[in-house]
């Protein structure tokens, strides 16, 4: 400690002792020019147009306390004075001037030629003035005044005149009444040709400018790179000390703030002044105190910062106060500049990085330093040294600056090679780790899930939560791990994609399907894609990313919904996934894409989503934005170029679609893939099985196939189409068929747990994985055919048993009928015995529900039910038949009859007066139609939709749902029923004009 103080006293002896030598070189190194004696200079003997400008120093007259003109002037008793100097300094008899008072100056100046134009250059006439040659105002500098109503302004300032006579009389105005120092003419007045001057006043301004800019590129150079990275908080100081330095600059000197903006109050000016000195010394002091952190001592760069702290706020006190405090502030520059260097000699004896550098750099601030005291204190301009100085400072500064980023470059680089090493190590142990993990963790789900799902396990309800709890970390983690497996991969190059052309609306109507499955809270995904938007991508890679995108957005969404969109820009396509969640702070948005990054609102998951994201989006030739805001929701944008539908990969062929092969009399299946690779494929795996094929290439041709088709016993759906998507396509065909009825087989190349979910919640009966095995593939087809045929067999089974059923209740009624009229009319009991005989041999002849039968067949069953209850009820039942000439057709058995009988007994049942049941049958093009009509009590739309459901929850009877199923195997048959209640009910049937069985095959 002892020698610390040894040291630093010997700085600042060895800095007070060169303040003192330099001083004194400086003030007496000045060149031999006139002097005036006794209020007179002579400069007879001198050419001034072949000498530098002259300073006009030595004696002048003086009057204090009064400004003056000529004549006043001789008649006032004026004093002999030293000039330049303070007034304050002046010796009047005995007596002081006052600091705060005006006064007036006066020289005579002999010259030889009067015909030569002249000038004048002030430099510092404290605290405003006004020069008159020969009674002429020749300029000033505020206003002067007796009284402290004057205006301050002290800016130097250049006058031309062109003398009358060989004397001339100079009269200066000066006034101070601000100023604690006191005032009077500081700084030499020149006087020369107007071409000296002239140079004179360029040098002073260009020496003003060259620093100026000087510490001003410095000054934006270093701030920006500290707002660029926000690391090293010296930048932040060292350009805070350059901008200190042009705050001293335009403040002093030739005052080119006061130049620039000549309206600025001097009150306001003259703090500038002052705080750019403090801020000069704090700012460098902050510099070197964190530059030189390990050798400083913590107090003193407290006491330091607090005292520049302190000493600014007493620049913005009054002028008469904190222009008393200059001294003070020359003395904290001082004080810093002698701990400055002290810290920079340990530095050097511990061959710290850089530190000759800042030695340097910083005598030439204290060269700088010293000549800026002697300007304010002397008559010492502050352009009388060359303008090296600041670029010696900024050289040396910038040069230990970048000797310390270059040290710290190569240590960075030692440790980032490190790093990497250890980097590659860790990703192929990831890597490694993470596939062993995949299949114990398939196994714990699959374990646990059973569990859950089978009834027989006598598992409590906290059992049950606990399993639950299980199977979501291990989903979890299993996503976890393929999330590392791609991250891997992405890091090794090894990830390859095929770039084709993408549906858009398809790839992302599968991606919203799936989550449409999986949402269990109040959060809606929406697709505002619309169909016809192609991109250039990897069908699989652009699912993963969509799924990732949603998927994050899901998450952190507690309630309202989350929106997809796209829009065309400059020739490629910007996808929006948008959401109404909680948002991403804006300081977390510029690490978002980076891997395992977590924030303190996130809920769950390692970060690795979106960084996997962002890779497989750039490996696409695609970018990746986000935005947000907090409380309100994020929008991340996909940026991908355009593609047409055309753009699809070149196969070696293509299929003409429909593609048929035809196998008259076995089973028929559709095949619809995009790929026509992959369609040739399936079509050569089923030929070998004798199937009918019929194979297109997207999802609307499908549903086309199946109007031509409706007998189709399966389809193979993938569930990327464009048009439709598998999934689309399911939904619509079970809104027609069973699942019994019509089986499904998707096929993806998706291996996500969730695609497999949306299959079967979409409809699908089977679900496989891409690329296939054709062996699975034929057996898994062979089930769902035998399904489909045992449920058909039953339906058979139960249709003929159904149509040989006839209810007790009206063979009793009947019955009973017969016997009434065998005692009353014997000839009408004759006929119905004849219409009960043929009612009940049609109803037993028939031996299928896919034969057909002549419409006059049905008629004549129809007629013989008709004359039953027309004989039962002969006031009450009207019956009308009306059918188109020449008409002939064969429709399905019991296709009419159980409408007729429905129309009959619920028609007319509750109707009071006589009912009307009427029949027409027409063709229209190339179907028949069939119209049953009766003026009943009518139903309601919700008695009419509860009907339909009692019929597909009632197996007993041939009712409504029967007749529809039987429909679905003809192209383009439907039935209709409307109703109006107390009006009555209209049953359309439409069925196609089959002549021969043939035709319905």
């Amino acid at each position: 400690m002892k020698k610390n103080y040894i040291k630093i006293s010997t700085i600042i002896g060895i800095l007070i002792l060169s303040a003192f030598a330099l001083s004194s070189i400086l003030v007496n190194e000045k060149p031999i020019s006139p002097k005036a004696e006794n209020g007179v200079l002579d400069l007879r003997n001198y050419n001034i147009s072949e000498l530098k400008p002259i300073e006009m120093n030595g004696e002048w007259e003086f009057v204090p306390n009064k400004l003056l003109d000529a004549q006043e002037f001789d008649e006032q008793r004026s004093h002999r004075v030293q000039v330049p100097s303070l007034w304050t300094e002046y010796d009047l008899e005995g007596k002081k001037v006052p600091k705060y008072t005006s006064g007036t100056y006066r020289l005579k100046i002999l010259i030889n030629d009067s015909k030569e134009i002249l000038a004048i250059k002030t430099t510092n006439i404290r605290m405003s003035n006004a020069i008159y040659m020969d009674g002429k105002l020749m300029g000033k500098s505020g206003v002067p005044a007796e009284d402290s109503d004057y205006i301050a302004h002290n800016i130097p300032y250049v006058s031309y005149f062109s003398p009358s006579r060989e004397e001339i009389e100079m009269i200066v105005h000066v006034a101070n009444f601000d100023y604690a120092s006191g005032g009077g003419i500081l700084g030499s007045i020149f006087i020369g040709d107007q071409e000296s001057i002239g140079k004179l006043r360029e040098n002073s301004l260009a020496y003003d400018w060259i620093t100026i800019a000087a510490f001003s590129a410095m000054f934006i150079y270093f701030l920006g790179s500290y707002l660029h990275a926000r690391v090293g908080v010296g930048q932040l100081f060292f350009s805070l000390f350059c901008f200190a330095n042009v705050l001293y600059a335009v403040s002093h000197g030739e005052k080119v703030f006061l130049a620039m903006l000549p309206s600025t109050p001097y009150e306001l000016f003259e703090r500038i002044q002052s705080v750019s000195s403090i801020w000069i010394g704090l700012f460098m002091f902050g510099f070197f105190a964190i530059s030189l952190k390990p050798f400083a001592n913590n107090s003193i760069i407290k006491f330091l910062y607090i005292l520049g702290i302190l000493l600014t706020i007493s620049a913005l006190l009054p002028v008469k106060i904190n222009s008393g405090l200059q001294i003070y502030y020359s003395l904290y520059i001082f004080l810093i500049l002698a701990y400055v260097i002290y810290l920079q000699v340990i530095a050097i004896s511990k061959r710290a990085v850089g530190a000759s550098y800042l030695l340097f750099s910083t005598f030439t601030i204290f060269i700088y330093f010293t000549v800026g005291t002697l300007n304010v204190t002397t008559n010492y301009a502050i352009n009388s040294i060359p303008p090296l100085l600041p670029f010696i400072c900024l050289t040396m500064l910038s040069l230990y600056i970048s000797n310390r980023f270059m040290d710290s470059f190569l240590k960075k680089e030692e440790l980032s090679k490190a790093l990497l090493r250890v980097d590659k190590l860790k990703d192929e142990f990831l890597a490694k780790t993470s596939h062993e993990f995949r299949t114990p963790l398939h196994g714990i789900i699959a374990i646990s899930e059973s569990m859950l799902e089978d009834r027989k396990s006598f598992l409590s309800e906290d059992q049950e939560e606990k399993m639950g709890l299980i199977v979501g970390i291990a989903k979890r983690l299993s996503n976890l791990v393929n999330d590392i497996l791609d991250f891997s991969k992405l890091k090794e190059g090894d990830l390859r994609v095929n770039i084709t052309s993408v549906d858009l609306f398809a790839i992302t109507h599968v991606v919203v399907e799936t989550f449409s499955y999986m949402i269990d809270k109040d959060v809606r995904v929406v697709n505002h894609i619309h169909r016809g938007q192609f991109v250039l991508a990897d069908e699989e890679r652009l699912r993963q990313i969509l799924y990732n995108l949603i998927d994050n957005a899901v998450k952190y969404t507690i309630r309202g919904k989350v929106e997809i969109s796209c829009y065309e820009l400059e020739g490629n396509i910007v996808i929006e996934v948008l959401d109404t969640g909680i948002g991403i702070a804006p300081e977390h948005l510029r690490f978002i894409f980076e891997p395992f990054r977590q924030y303190s609102n996130s809920s769950e998951g390692t970060g690795l989503g979106l960084s996997v994201t962002k890779e497989l989006v750039h490996i696409q030739g695609g970018t990746i934005t986000v935005d947000s805001k907090v409380n309100k929701g994020t929008t991340f944008s996909v940026t991908l170029p355009k593609a047409t539908h055309n753009e699809t990969m070149q196969h070696p062929f293509s299929l003409p679609i429909p593609t048929v092969i035809e196998n008259k009399g076995r089973k028929k299946v559709i095949i619809a893939d995009d790929d026509h690779v992959n369609l040739k494929v399936l079509i050569d795996t089923l030929v070998t099985e004798n199937y009918f094929i019929i194979a297109v290439d997207n999802g609307q041709e499908v549903l086309e196939q199946i109007k031509k088709h409706p007998d189709v016993d399966l389809v193979i759906l993938d569930i990327m189409m464009p048009k439709l998507s598998g999934y689309e396509v399911c939904q619509q065909l079970r809104k027609s068929y069973l699942v019994s009825e019509l089986p499904v087989l998707m096929l993806t190349a998706a291996v996500r747990p969730e695609d497999m979910i949306a299959a079967f919640q979409s409809g699908a009966n089977d679900f496989l994985h891409k690329p296939l095995d054709t062996s699975e593939l034929k057996t898994r087809i062979r089930n769902l055919l035998s399904m489909k045929e045992s449920s058909e067999n039953a339906v058979k089974m139960e249709v003929a048993f159904l149509q040989a059923q006839i209810k007790p209740h009206f063979i009793f009624n009947v019955l009973n009928s017969i016997l009434s009229l065998s005692y009353i009319d014997l000839d009408k009991a004759r006929v119905m015995i004849t219409d009960f005989a043929n009612f009940m041999r049609g109803s037993f002849s028939f031996e299928n529900t896919h034969s057909l039968v002549p419409l006059e067949k049905e008629l004549s069953l129809i007629q013989s039910y008709v004359n039953i209850q027309r004989t039962r009820f002969p006031e009450k039942l009207v019956w009308e038949v009306q059918v188109e000439e020449s008409l002939q057709c064969l429709i399905p058995p019991l296709l009419l009859q159980p409408l007729v009988e429905n129309a009959i007994i619920h028609g007319l049942k509750m109707k009071e007066d006589q009912g009307t049941v009427k029949l027409t049958v027409n063709r229209e093009k190339e179907m028949v139609v069939f119209r049953i009509t009766d003026n009943g009590l009518g139903m309601s739309e919700d008695q009419l939709q509860q009907i339909w459901n009692i019929e597909k929850n009632n197996s007993r009877g041939v009712g409504l749902q029967n007749i529809e199923k039987r429909l679905k195997y003809y192209e383009d048959a439907s039935i209709h029923i409307s109703s109006e209640e107390n009006k009555g009910t209209l049953v359309e049937l439409r069925f196609p004009h089959i002549q021969s069985e043939k035709e319905g095959c």
